[in-house]
């Protein structure tokens, strides 16, 4: 179960994700992506970033959705998303997509962007060239017709809405999560920390997931990982 959109205030939305199964290898990408909402949604509102953490070779994703709207908040989506490759003759792009319902909620995400970057990375095994786009670019769809709910107190009923994506390759978050973790759960619980150090907490409504990781993992996890707060950085230069 996961959150997808926030379109009632401090209402956390949590709908089921079809994401299939696989094996999460030990290279991982970060990307920080950015919701708009369009004009022309109705009753409709989203979380305004997230952090989505993708295997490199391709496979089941997690994206961890992000709010400042009356405190700053985040929502764990868990192997909520796939991410792949798509090509011909002539293109090359990186691909993430999601779907989820609940009840009468559906939403898409998808966004995409071209393999334009050969990225230097060092893993446990050594150093690797991974081939990736340093942008993503896609759309957030959302609908509901409410019907199991009934109009609001101010007589509003229905959901349409959609927002643009666009996501931005952290290199620094992916250095560090491909040198030190070894599994999705890992590297997830590695952005929930740094999250957690600048005041984030979970959203309302959300059962605060506690990924699962190995003792070499777990020991990685430390705040020597995290770049300094605003102030700490402040008064070391003082």
């Amino acid at each position: 179960m996961f959150p997808i959109v926030r379109y009632r205030p401090i209402l956390l939305t949590a709908l089921l994700w079809l994401a299939a199964l696989g094996c999460a290898p030990a290279q991982w990408l970060v990307y920080e992506l950015t919701f708009t909402q369009e004009e022309e949604s109705v009753n409709f509102s989203c979380y305004k970033s997230a952090y989505l953490i993708v295997p490199a070779q391709g496979g089941q994703s997690t994206m961890i959705l992000t709010t400042e709207e009356g405190g700053s908040y985040y929502a764990v989506a868990e192997s909520s998303a796939k991410y792949f490759v798509a090509a011909n003759a002539t293109s090359r792009k990186a691909v993430f997509s999601a779907a989820s319902m609940s009840g009468n909620s559906q939403a898409l995400y998808t966004a995409a962007g071209h393999l334009n970057r050969s990225l230097l990375l060092e893993t446990p095994s050594g150093m690797t060239t991974l081939r990736v786009a340093e942008a993503l670019d896609g759309r957030l769809l959302a609908a509901d017709d409410e019907s199991d709910k009934g109009p609001s107190a101010d007589g509003s009923y229905g959901m349409v809405g959609s927002a643009f994506i666009t996501g931005m390759l952290r290199e620094d978050l992916t250095a560090q999560a491909t040198l030190n973790f070894t599994i999705l759960n890992g590297a997830t619980s590695y952005i929930i920390e740094l999250l957690e150090k600048y005041g984030y907490t979970p959203d309302v409504g959300s059962v605060p997931i506690q990924p699962e990781v190995t003792v070499e993992d777990e020991s990685m996890i430390d705040a020597s990982l995290f770049p300094p707060l605003p102030a700490e950085a402040k008064s070391e230069n003082n």
